[in-house]
C-alpha cells in the first residue's frame, strides 16, 4: 500500500501544531489592558513630552474604564491602592506603574514613565594647545537622569555627542584668545536626551 499520503498528512499536522503553538505564544503577550468594563481599563498619561519618550514636566495618570469594577495600582513597587482619582508624578526618574483589575493579581500590567525636568550641567572647560595652530577644547558635561545627548562648542560651532566632549579648533594663538574671550567661562550649550538644555549666558 502506498504510504506517501500519510507522510503528507503528518507534515501538515506538524505545521498546524507549530502554528498553533506560535499563536498561543503570541496570544500570551501582554497588551497592558484588563477587563474592568467597557472599554477595558488603561492608564492615560498626560504631561509635556520631550525627546526619546521622556516627559519634561510632571505627569498625571488617569485610568479609563468602568468605575464599577475598580482598578488597583502601585508606583515603583510601593503599596497597592484602589484608584479613585487622578494621581501625579512630580519627580525625575524612570518610574514603573503597575495595575490590575478587581484585585486580580494574576493579571498585572505595567509600563514605564520617564521624567526628566532638570537641565544638564557642564564644568571644567579646558583649552589645550596640541600642535601648530591647533587647540583641543574640552568640557565635562553630565546629566543624572536621561543622560547627555550632545554638546555644542560655540567657538568652532561644532557638536560632540560622545564623552569625552571635545573638539579641535585651528588658528593662531592670539586669534584663539580674542575669539574665546567672549566664551571663556560659558563656552558651550548642553542638551540631555529629554531635550532639556543649558544655554551659555554669553551666547544665548
Amino acid at each position: 500500500m502506498d504510504k506517501k499520503p500519510l507522510i503528507g498528512v503528518s507534515i501538515c499536522a506538524v505545521v498546524l501544531l507549530v502554528l498553533g503553538s506560535l499563536s498561543i505564544v503570541v496570544g500570551s503577550e501582554s497588551v497592558q489592558t484588563c477587563d474592568c468594563g467597557d472599554p477595558p481599563c488603561w492608564p492615560v498619561i498626560s504631561g509635556t513630552m520631550g525627546d526619546n519618550n521622556w516627559y519634561v514636566s510632571s505627569v498625571t495618570i488617569v485610568f479609563t474604564g468602568d468605575p464599577v469594577n475598580y482598578v488597583i495600582y502601585r508606583i515603583d513597587g510601593g503599596s497597592w491602592a484602589v484608584y479613585t482619582a487622578p494621581t501625579g508624578l512630580i519627580t525625575d526618574g524612570i518610574h514603573v506603574l503597575e495595575w490590575a483589575c478587581d484585585s486580580n493579581m494574576s493579571n498585572i500590567s505595567s509600563m514605564e514613565i520617564k521624567i526628566d525636568m532638570t537641565t544638564p550641567m557642564f564644568g571644567q572647560y579646558k583649552a589645550k594647545w596640541i600642535g601648530l595652530f591647533q587647540w583641543q577644547l574640552s568640557v565635562n558635561a553630565y546629566d543624572n537622569t536621561s543622560g547627555v545627548n550632545r554638546v555644542l562648542f560655540y567657538l568652532p560651532n561644532s557638536f560632540d555627542t560622545e564623552p569625552p566632549y571635545q573638539v579641535i579648533w585651528k588658528g593662531c594663538y592670539w586669534l584663539f584668545w580674542i575669539l574665546s574671550f567672549h566664551y571663556i567661562y560659558y563656552p558651550v550649550n548642553v542638551w540631555d536626551n529629554a531635550e532639556n538644555y543649558l544655554s551659555s549666558p554669553s551666547s544665548s
